[in-house]
């Protein structure tokens, strides 16, 4: 009987990795640590990190209010951060059925993506920016 308990893990096992990645909710970027950042840099990066936390604990509310102070600072400031940043806060929306303001992040997130396939190859973003 352990043969076939490993036979059923290994089945389960293939099914979940045949099923659509759109099945997995799609996560949040972190921001690489740059070196002697500004201060602004490290203010935007801290408020990220505390923005994935909240999300991490379906606390949606509060990660929108720290992306959307994050992405206040990353466009006053021109930040390179600015499309991972518009990228999380569009990710929090869709997921709090704001689906208005989702496409203005996620078309930003897209003009500001840098090359950055984490976003680029996003299903979530695909869906709305067609």
């Amino acid at each position: 009987s352990m043969k076939l308990l490993i036979n059923i893990l290994v089945i389960l096992f293939l099914i979940l990795l045949s099923l659509p990645i759109t099945l997995y909710a799609e996560n949040l970027i972190g921001l690489p640590r740059t070196e002697g950042s500004k201060s602004f840099d490290m203010e935007i990066n801290q408020l990220n990190n505390i923005g994935i936390k909240h999300y991490s604990l379906k606390e949606l509310d509060k990660a929108e209010e720290k992306l959307k102070k994050a992405t206040n600072l990353a466009q006053q400031f021109r930040d390179p951060s600015l499309g991972v940043i518009a990228f999380n806060r569009a990710l929090v929306l869709h997921h709090l059925h704001k689906n208005k303001e989702a496409i203005k992040y996620f078309t930003l997130a897209k003009r500001y993506a840098r090359g950055d396939i984490r976003i680029l190859n996003s299903q979530i973003l695909k869906n709305y920016t067609k």
